[in-house]
C-alpha cells in the first residue's frame, strides 16, 4: 500500500515551490500531494487563522479522499500542520514532519515586517527574501530559485489577503498547539529565521525528533531537495 504524503508549502509560496522536493518520492511507492492553502491559488479564508487554516486542510483530505496522509509542512506550512495535527488528529498520519519548522515566533522586528510584504512589488520582495533566507553559493541554482518565487508571488488573491496572511505567519508557531504526533523537525543547518537552540528546545518539549541539512538555510526546499526528501524517508521507516 501506498504512502500518502501531503505537502504543506508556506507564506508568499505556493505548492510549485515544493514540486521538486515532491518529485524525489516515486509514484509506484508514495501518493504525493501538493496543496495551494489561501491565499494561493485563487483562494481566500473569511479569516486568516489557524483554526480555519486546519479546517481548509481537512476539508481537502475528506475530499480527495485521502487516507490518513504524513503531513509535511514547510515554514508557515508547518503551523498549518501543526494546527491541523491539534485540531483532526484521526485524518492525519501518526507521524508529522515540519520543514524548516516555526517553532516559536519570530522577533518582534521580523514580526512588523513581514505582513508589509502585501504592499511592496512582488520582485522586490522575492528578491530580499529569498537573498535573506538562500543559503548555497550556486549562482544558477540562486536564480532558478528566484524565478520560482517570483512565479509563486503571482499567485495570490489580493494585497489585503497577503497582508492577513502574513500576519497569522508571525502571529503563532508550533509552540502553541498540542498534538500528539511522532514529529520531525527537519531544518537548514543555516536557517536565520528561527534559532536552532529554541527549535531544540521546543522539540525537547513535545517528544520530537530533530534533523538538519547540511549547506542549507530556511529554503532547504529548493537548496537541498534531494537531501530533504532522504531525511523524509528515513523518518518514514
Amino acid at each position: 500500500m501506498k504512502q500518502s504524503l501531503l505537502f504543506i508549502h508556506g507564506f508568499r509560496g505556493n505548492k510549485l515551490g515544493l514540486k521538486e522536493l515532491a518529485n524525489k518520492f516515486p509514484k509506484n511507492k508514495y501518493d504525493v500531494h501538493l496543496v495551494n492553502v489561501p491565499p494561493a491559488g485563487g483562494k481566500s479564508l473569511s479569516e486568516y487563522s489557524a483554526r480555519l487554516y486546519a479546517r481548509f486542510i481537512g476539508s481537502y483530505i475528506r475530499k480527495n479522499k485521502l487516507d490518513r496522509p504524513i503531513l509535511v509542512g514547510h515554514s508557515m506550512g508547518s503551523i498549518i500542520a501543526a494546527a491541523t495535527a491539534e485540531r483532526y488528529p484521526e485524518l492525519v498520519s501518526d507521524k508529522l514532519i515540519l520543514l524548516a519548522p516555526i517553532s516559536v515566533k519570530p522577533s518582534p522586528f521580523f514580526a512588523m515586517l513581514t505582513p508589509l510584504a502585501a504592499i511592496l512589488p512582488n520582485k522586490i520582495v522575492g528578491f530580499i527574501t529569498t537573498k535573506y533566507l538562500f543559503i548555497p553559493q550556486d549562482k544558477d541554482l540562486f536564480e532558478k530559485t528566484l524565478q520560482t518565487t517570483y512565479r509563486c508571488g503571482a499567485d495570490y488573491t489580493s494585497k489585503s489577503d497577503i497582508f492577513k496572511a502574513g500576519k497569522f505567519s508571525v502571529s503563532c508557531a508550533i509552540s502553541d498547539f498540542t498534538f500528539k504526533k511522532d514529529t520531525l523537525f527537519l531544518s537548514g543547518e543555516h536557517d536565520k529565521l528561527i534559532p536552532r537552540q529554541k527549535t531544540e528546545d521546543i522539540a525537547q518539549k513535545i517528544g520530537a525528533k530533530t534533523a538538519y541539512i547540511k549547506n542549507s538555510g530556511h529554503l532547504l526546499n529548493y537548496e537541498e531537495p534531494g537531501k530533504t526528501a532522504a531525511a523524509i524517508k528515513r523518518f518514514i521507516k
